[in-house]
């Protein structure tokens, strides 16, 4: 089966999606061996047993014991930082119960044969290495981390669900061979956002187990207290295909987190982040609780005027943010410097101004993306020794994003 993964892998890794900055994160060190971690405490750099050259962060919460069998998390991130997510997260882990495995390897730009031998390495450590429930196998990433997860979810078929956080699926022309329970997170200043909300209606549409987390933040990792939201579907989740028992005690109190945010959304006049939150509460406790209630207001919120302006305010803004961004890519090698002062100069002026949040969040949104494809460009012009494309996509890096522009040149050189 994951010899399949071969075959498809290379659509996701000749899309080069940093998103994240230049460079290579993996924690040096020593690597150790099974027989030396201990609980509740991170490993950096832990050697597959049958591919030496490939290693991955390590948590095992304090409950773990070799007498029962725990569910597992494998991470990607797209600059190969296996110990970032684990730190993030660990102590989410430890709350629910949950093994991590953070990859050192996988990163954006590797080829088809480097990524797919680093997978089929970090699966093997699934099985005999430590008391892992095969049933609870889950792939986790950011950016193309989380198209990369996304590939090993819907065309490996050996794992239970998917988290995938600042983007969604890889462009594949064949169809997905699995439907494991997915569910994304994209911050209101994340460049992926609409992508997200789209691949959200089609799964709708297709009747995949999904749910869409939308949280205040950019294109980043979410904070571990968004995060705890993919907990709460995976037990969820587990609990409807009586994997695990039913914990009622979980259950509402996750009903009391979730009406407290919809109070508030309520009390704010933002019928779009109510709708929201209702369609994902239904989602998540179906089957496990009596959610009648839930689909009532969810009817009275959808069939409101309130609501309707603000469904079609949104989708006029999203049509006006990709045609933005089809304007800064056609311009980007055809504008001088002064253009792009005046242009990021714009975005920058109406997130001070602050009249409306929602097109605060679009110029927030547009600079992350214009952030991207200079680094982008920056890049592959490094690349192809275009010296003259280099210096022009570094100065507008320097411009919108100038933190970022700064430690690339530094990783980079000059």
């Amino acid at each position: 089966m994951r010899g399949f993964l071969y075959s498809v892998l290379w659509i996701v890794l000749l899309i080069n999606l940093p998103g994240c900055g230049p460079g290579n994160n993996r924690t040096n060190g020593n690597s150790v061996s099974a027989a030396t971690v201990v609980k509740g405490k991170i490993i950096p750099n832990v050697t597959c047993r049958k591919f030496y050259s490939v290693s991955y962060a390590l948590f095992l919460p304090e409950s773990y014991t070799t007498t029962r069998k725990f569910p597992v998390i494998i991470a990607f991130d797209p600059q190969g930082s296996g110990i970032l997510p684990l730190e993030k997260y660990k102590d989410l882990a430890n709350k629910y119960g949950y093994i991590l495995m953070g990859s050192n390897d996988s990163k954006n730009g590797q080829d088809m044969n480097t990524s797919g031998f680093i997978i089929d390495a970090l699966f093997s450590e699934t099985s005999g290495r430590y008391a892992i429930d095969s049933t609870r196998i889950y792939v986790m990433g950011f950016s193309g981390g989380a198209r990369i997860a996304s590939m090993i979810g819907f065309y490996q078929g050996d794992v239970t669900g998917v988290i995938g956080c600042g983007a969604g699926f890889p462009s594949v022309s064949q169809p997905m061979r699995f439907r494991p329970d997915y569910i994304s997170f994209a911050g209101n200043a994340d460049f992926n956002m609409n992508e997200l909300i789209n691949l959200d209606k089609q799964l709708d549409q297709a009747n995949y187990t999904h749910a869409s987390i939308l949280f205040n933040g950019k294109h980043a990792w979410p904070p571990a207290e968004i995060m705890e939201n993919a907990f709460f579907w995976t037990e969820f989740c587990a609990m409807r295909k009586g994997l695990i028992p039913k914990n009622d005690s979980m259950i509402h109190t996750f009903i009391r987190l979730q009406e407290k945010i919809l109070q508030k959304d309520k009390e704010a006049g933002d019928e779009l982040s109510r709708q929201h939150h209702l369609v994902n509460l239904i989602r998540f406790v179906d089957g496990l609780y009596f959610t009648d209630d839930f689909r009532n207001a969810l009817a009275d919120v959808e069939k409101s005027s309130s609501y309707k302006a603000q469904e079609e305010q949104r989708k006029n803004l999203m049509a006006k943010e990709m045609d933005e961004q089809q304007q800064l890519n056609e311009n980007f090698f055809v504008k001088d410097s002064d253009w792009w002062k005046r242009k990021i100069g714009s975005y920058n002026g109406r997130i001070t101004a602050g009249k409306d949040s929602s097109d605060v969040r679009m110029c927030k949104r547009l600079k992350s993306y214009l952030s991207l494809i200079s680094y982008m460009n920056y890049s592959r012009s490094l690349s192809s020794k275009d010296s003259v494309a280099a210096r022009h996509a570094m100065i507008i890096y320097q411009i919108v994003d100038p933190e970022n522009a700064t430690l690339t040149r530094g990783d980079k050189g000059k």
